[in-house]
């Protein structure tokens, strides 16, 4: 469960908030959209839940734990998040971009062939046709 409560971040350089109290709870098993225009506050708001940025005020907590008392690689490993665009290893295939932080974390080839073929069809791109391919044939979204 990711619980959020009060949210806020505010730049320096800004007047304004970049993201501005923002409360919400995501249970276990629940599938959960951020949707907004550019600079509505949405990467900053997962940057600030994965510990990338820290926030002005307010608190996340993942499973009752808050993300501010944990460290950040174990809470990163823990939670897990699909990075975009520059985050990805264009040289890559899919399956290797998806398995890289399985690989990272030791497990074996035929645990990991399984869970990026799992993963791969949870988020709709059927392992056979999109696996190999690299990240630039993809859609950005």
């Amino acid at each position: 469960m990711i619980e959020i409560e009060q949210l806020c971040k505010r730049f320096a350089e800004s007047p304004v908030n970049a993201v501005d109290s923002v409360t919400l709870t995501v249970n276990d098993g629940e599938f959960f959209a951020m949707l907004g225009g550019s600079g509505s506050g949405k990467t900053t708001t997962l940057k600030m839940i994965n510990r990338l940025i820290t926030p002005t005020s307010g608190r996340v907590r993942i499973n009752g734990e808050d993300v501010a008392e944990v460290d950040a690689a174990t809470l990163r490993r823990r939670i897990g998040y699909v990075f975009q665009g520059v985050g990805l290893f264009p040289h890559w295939t899919v399956a290797r971009n998806v398995a890289a932080v399985p690989t990272l974390l030791g497990w074996d080839r035929q645990r990991i062939r399984h869970r990026v073929n799992e993963l791969l069809e949870l988020v709709g791109l059927p392992p056979d046709e999109f696996a190999d391919r690299e990240p630039r044939a993809l859609s950005g979204g």
